[in-house]
């Protein structure tokens, strides 16, 4: 599984989050300050989860500073952040910077799907294998996940929730479908006609099994 940088000075939140992640069988790392984030980054962890209120430094600049950097510029990261102008504040980071942004107060359900979604495009994207329908699919949730509306990006992350519970035999609860989200993604313009009907075709499992 995944080595997982938690960048939060919540120190209850911080416990919650990488017990969660230890569950689903990942490798987190705590990091409390922005220079300790910075430093820990160079490891090259699998992804960074990103608080903004940082006691040292912004966390937009450590963000930045991230993006800048060789080693660490292609380390996906994900905001968790309580501020309404998360998105604003992250702008400046560069195009495509950000691979999610979570709201506090964080949904666990939520987090997870997003970082076996995040996880699971970056994976694709290393291979240097040709693109299989499924690659494809999950390149389109990628873009669901980091480009959509928060509406959608909550939905999206609840159809990835229920097709993991599935696996497992529990019972899905009554959300929206695939098909019916290939339409609200095309209504926000992030997908294409042909994209539509790929994303539709059947549902797309990217969340991995969960430890008990």
């Amino acid at each position: 599984m995944a080595t997982i940088l938690v960048v939060d000075d919540e120190e209850s939140l911080a416990w919650v989050v990488t017990h969660v992640l230890r569950k689903a069988g990942h490798t987190p790392i705590v990091a409390s300050t922005g220079e300790a984030a910075l430093r820990d980054a160079r490891e090259r962890p699998d992804l960074i989860l990103l608080d903004l209120g940082l006691p040292d430094l912004p966390g937009e600049e450590v963000l930045r500073r991230l993006k800048a950097q060789p080693e660490t510029a292609r380390i996906p990261v994900v905001v968790v952040s309580g501020q309404p102008d998360a998105a604003t504040l992250v702008a400046g980071s560069g195009a495509r910077a950000v691979a999610a942004i979570l709201r506090k107060p964080l949904q666990l359900s939520e987090l997870c799907a997003v970082v076996d979604a995040v996880l699971n495009a970056s994976a694709e994207w290393e291979e240097e294998t040709g693109y299989s329908i499924q690659n494809q699919r999950v390149r389109l949730i990628y873009r669901l996940v980091t480009e959509g509306s928060n509406a959608l990006v909550r939905k999206v992350c609840l159809r990835l929730e229920a097709d993991w519970a599935r696996q497992w035999g529990s019972v899905t609860p009554d959300i929206l479908s695939w098909t019916e989200l290939a339409r609200l993604a095309g209504r926000e313009g992030l997908l294409s006609d042909a994209e539509r009907i790929l994303l539709a075709e059947e549902p797309a499992t990217l969340v991995a099994a969960h430890s008990a």
